[in-house]
């Protein structure tokens, strides 16, 4: 059924458009005409489109809130007809105000509230903590802000609280090897999509305009954009190498070493001229005078140091949480040497995720919920917190592995 919102982007992006010309651009029949236009009549009380021959979006910010929103969340193949039901919102209001959460403190209909803690889930906007019984938590991000702000709601996040995961993570973890003895080829099939999703999540932090779907369709059935750019495809098919060597290589036990690391980065930026070199020049992160990144002449020297910090790190015997905590730290002293010309943070990640994953922690998504926290913690950061960071990365190992082993479970039984 036709929602107005369906009804709004389609005016929208159109510009001026009939009534007529948006139920067809919807797949709609002739016959379906009046479910289209009393769905106008409603944009048009809301004061959200103009109706005179043809219809127009009105030039208003709260037009433009929406139409972000839906863009968004088409962007990230969330659908918005279920983010925008006045359940979920009252659900997502609710949830805000505790770090966790459970069906008590939303008062709603036990059916209907795994339903939408489902959705959210699947959106990367939630972590499921327990199932029996189902206790969550929401994740901050701009995008839930906006989105609680538009239609009128209490937009007042909680304050989390520093807490470690690793006891969680040790369960899980647990579980998840207890998965892979019995259902490997569960595991191959749940990877590939995983793979792709990072790939879409870590580009999407540098500005690559490739929606997921059409980084799915690109990189699992080689179908190519037709309104993309031919530098943001090549990108993504470049990591897309990049992350499967590091995969390869992690899971063989390879370690990190200098010449890896510029191969990594000269896959992942094949075709320009800097890729796999050491800069030398200096550079800066945009719209962020506080991200401090070395000066050229520094750079081997300290590369040189966090290298022999890693070999003394692989010459240990490293639990869970030495782990995570080197990883994070890896990534955050990379990133801050910055030794590339571009690159630097996609490089980043992949070279913590090596980490993680060459020591049993299969990391390899970073949910959309988490895209503020992290940018916050890194590029968008005015003070460095590597404890904060650290903190931020055992939640996002723990979620990797529940959304792991739930992917599983549910794979064995279809």
């Amino acid at each position: 059924m036709v929602s107005i919102y369906d009804v709004f982007y389609v005016v929208a992006k159109n510009g001026k458009i009939s009534i007529k010309d948006v139920a067809k651009a919807l797949g709609k029949s002739t016959n379906e005409y009046q479910s289209v236009f009393n769905c106008v009549l409603m944009l048009e009380r809301r004061d959200l489109v103009l109706r005179k021959k043809k219809v127009s979006v009105v030039n208003s910010e709260r037009a433009k809130r929406l139409f972000d929103l839906i863009s968004f969340c088409l962007h990230n193949s969330v659908n918005y007809n279920v983010l925008f039901k006045d359940k979920m919102l009252y659900l997502i209001e609710k949830a805000s105000k505790k770090e966790f959460f459970t069906i008590a403190d939303v008062n709603m209909h036990a059916e209907t509230f795994k339903f939408y803690t489902e959705a959210l889930s699947k959106y990367g906007f939630l972590i499921i903590i327990s199932r029996n019984p189902l206790k969550c938590k929401l994740l901050k991000g701009d995008f839930l802000v906006s989105l609680l702000k538009y239609f009128k709601k209490n937009a007042r996040f909680y304050i989390p609280k520093k807490r470690s995961h690793i006891p969680d993570i040790t369960r899980e973890l647990k579980r998840y090897r207890r998965h892979v003895r019995i259902s490997k080829s569960a595991l191959a099939n749940i990877e590939s999509k995983r793979e792709t999703g990072f790939i879409y999540s870590s580009l999407t932090l540098e500005g690559n305009p490739l929606t997921l779907p059409e980084t799915e369709r690109l990189l699992i059935e080689d179908i190519v954009p037709a309104n993309q750019k031919l530098e943001f495809i090549d990108e993504t098919r470049n990591y897309k190498w990049a992350v499967e060597e590091m995969i390869e290589n992690s899971d063989s036990k390879k370690r990190l070493d200098m010449a890896l690391i510029l191969h990594y980065h000269d896959v992942a930026m094949h075709g320009k001229d800097f890729s796999g070199k050491i800069r030398k020049q200096n550079v800066f992160i945009k719209k962020n005078p506080d991200f401090v990144t070395s000066d050229w002449k520094d750079i081997e020297r300290k590369l040189s140091l966090l290298m022999d910090v890693y070999t003394k790190f692989e010459d240990s015997q490293n639990k869970i949480v030495e782990t995570i905590i080197f990883a994070s730290y890896f990534h955050n002293e990379f990133q801050r040497i910055h030794p590339f010309i571009d690159g630097n943070s996609r490089i980043s990640r992949l070279l913590m995720l090596h980490i993680l994953r060459m020591h049993g922690l299969p990391v390899l998504e970073l949910p959309i919920g988490y895209f503020d926290s992290y940018l916050n913690l890194t590029k968008r950061s005015k003070k460095r917190d590597d404890e904060e960071f650290r903190y931020l990365i055992e939640e996002i190992v723990l979620t990797n592995l529940k959304n792991l082993n739930n992917s599983i479970n549910v794979y064995a039984k279809s």
